[in-house]
C-alpha cells in the first residue's frame, strides 16, 4: 500500500497511533503480533520487524561426524523473537508519524484489508482502523 503523505493521511495515522497506544500492553502486543502473522507475513521486512523491536534469532543445528571430533554448524532457519509488551509500546511511542506510516500501517493494512474491504485504502482505511481500535479499547 503506497501511502501518500497528505495532511489527512497524517491526521488519521496519528489517530491510529493514539488509539493503538490507548490499548493495554497485552492488547497492544496481541494486535501488533496478529498483524505481523496474518496475511502476507512473509512479506514483512526485517526493517519493519526490527523497528517494532523484534530480534532475529538464527537457529543452528550442529552435525557431528564420527570421524572427526569437530562439529559443523548448519543454519536451519531464523526466528523472530517478539519484544516485551512494554518495549513494543515504547517503540511505538517513540515513532514519529512518518515512521508509523512506514512501518505500522502497512502491516495493519495487509492483515485487515482482506476482511474489511469496505474500509477502503489510505486515509479512509486509517479512519476505520482508528475507530476499530477505539471500539476494542472501549470494551475493556
Amino acid at each position: 500500500m503506497n501511502m501518500k503523505m497528505t495532511k489527512q493521511t497524517r491526521i488519521f495515522a496519528k489517530q491510529v497511533q493514539v488509539d493503538l497506544l490507548a490499548l493495554t500492553n497485552a492488547d497492544l502486543f496481541q494486535m501488533i503480533h496478529l498483524w505481523l502473522h496474518t496475511g502476507l507475513s512473509d512479506d514483512v521486512s526485517q526493517e519493519t520487524r526490527s523497528a517494532l523491536g523484534y530480534t532475529l534469532k538464527r537457529e543452528e543445528a550442529y552435525t557431528h561426524s564420527l570421524s572427526t571430533a569437530s562439529g559443523s554448524a548448519v543454519e536451519v532457519g531464523e526466528q523472530w523473537l517478539a519484544p516485551a509488551p512494554q518495549q513494543l509500546r515504547e517503540r511505538l511511542m517513540e515513532m514519529d508519524t512518518k515512521l508509523f506510516i512506514q512501518y505500522v500501517l502497512p502491516i495493519a493494512f495487509q492483515a485487515l484489508h482482506a476482511t474489511h474491504t469496505e474500509w477502503g485504502e489510505g486515509a479512509t482505511f486509517n479512519a476505520h482502523l482508528a475507530n476499530h481500535l477505539r471500539a476494542i479499547g472501549g470494551k475493556r
